[in-house]
């Protein structure tokens, strides 16, 4: 046991022996990582803790492609656009038909329980950008409950959704419930993660579906009453396509990012058309916006000529360090 370890480790410790699930093993040795002293008494034990961490993630997220006779793990989807934002819910909500909806993704829509087995992305449009969006099995389906949560740590924000033809309280709570044995943190609107928890910490929104059936207004009522101050509830409907607007602009804005368009000195602004925008996290200055254009760009930036709402006037030279707000043009110039 390694010295001045604080009481908070030695209680994960104790969650930790007694955890039964891979998740919440997980869960317990990634805070007591958190937690532990970081010296030479500690070194050892540290080693050991993410060994066994990395065990457990590989056993829980499934098997390679090499194992599967050189097919790649349908739950590793690599990122696209935007950011990504992950449809969670229990069986038979109209997670796959509000993806289709939305994204125009090719979905397999059943009404029956566990149609979908796969995850199966598709690319939402928000103004002029595009943000992934993910059809998931089943939050409670045994069968792929692992790897589900291997592809949950890495989205950006949860949209969970529920039938209102059914308790909709119950749905939330059951899906909720399944996210906590997880550890994961769900984020109140406008609320950060932290920087050293971002795994685990997921800005959420919820998505009343089914808005087309009768009884659906009384229960999504319920839903608003109790949970709007704390996340977006948007009332959808994935037979009518009604909500997918407003489902793309909370998503955008739960992503907390802004859309940042860059101007060659060689176009005149008359010309310029505002397309393909950097999307970049809330806050980015002019610096960062032209290292994430091109590495050399930052390098040599000596300062840059902004349109936009984040300057005092149109054609603004800016420094540096000048923060940049949604929509903002800038042209950099360099040495």
């Amino acid at each position: 046991m390694p010295t001045n370890v604080p009481p908070q480790y030695r209680k994960v410790e104790d969650q930790f022996r007694e955890a039964v699930t891979t998740q919440a093993k997980i869960a317990a040795l990634q805070e007591m990582l958190s937690i532990m002293p970081k010296h030479k008494g500690t070194d050892h034990l540290r080693a050991q803790h993410r060994t066994r961490l990395s065990k457990l993630m590989a056993e829980l997220e499934g098997p390679s492609a090499g194992k599967s006779g050189g097919r790649s793990e349908p739950f590793s989807l690599p990122k696209e656009g935007g950011g990504r934002a992950t449809l969670i819910g229990p069986t038979n909500t109209g997670k796959s038909l509000l993806l289709n909806q939305a994204t125009g993704a090719k979905t397999k829509v059943g009404a029956y329980a566990l149609s979908t087995q796969e995850p199966v992305p598709g690319m939402l449009p928000y103004k002029d950008i595009l943000i992934q969006l993910v059809d998931t099995p089943p939050i409670s389906n045994p069968g792929t409950q692992g790897r589900l949560y291997g592809l949950l740590r890495s989205t950006d924000v949860f949209v969970v959704v529920v039938d209102l033809s059914l308790d909709a309280m119950a749905q939330v709570d059951e899906v909720f419930t399944a996210l906590g044995e997880w550890d994961f943190r769900l984020l109140a609107k406008g609320e950060e993660a932290p920087e050293d928890d971002y795994w685990k910490s997921k800005p959420t929104i919820l998505v009343a579906n089914k808005a087309d059936v009768p009884g659906a207004l009384d229960q999504y009522q319920v839903l608003e009453d109790t949970y709007a101050s704390r996340f977006p509830v948007i009332m959808a409907s994935g037979e009518e396509s009604v909500g997918v607007g407003d489902l793309a602009e909370a998503v955008f804005e739960a992503l907390q990012v802004m859309r940042v368009y860059t101007k060659s000195p060689r176009v005149k602004l008359e010309d310029f058309e505002r397309v393909n925008p950097l999307v970049l996290p809330i806050g980015t200055t002019v610096i960062e916006a032209a290292t994430q254009l091109h590495k050399e760009l930052g390098q040599n930036l000596q300062y840059a000529v902004l349109w936009g709402r984040s300057g005092k006037f149109e054609g603004q030279r800016v420094g540096r360090e000048h923060p940049l707000v949604d929509g903002d043009v800038i042209e950099i110039h360099g040495a």
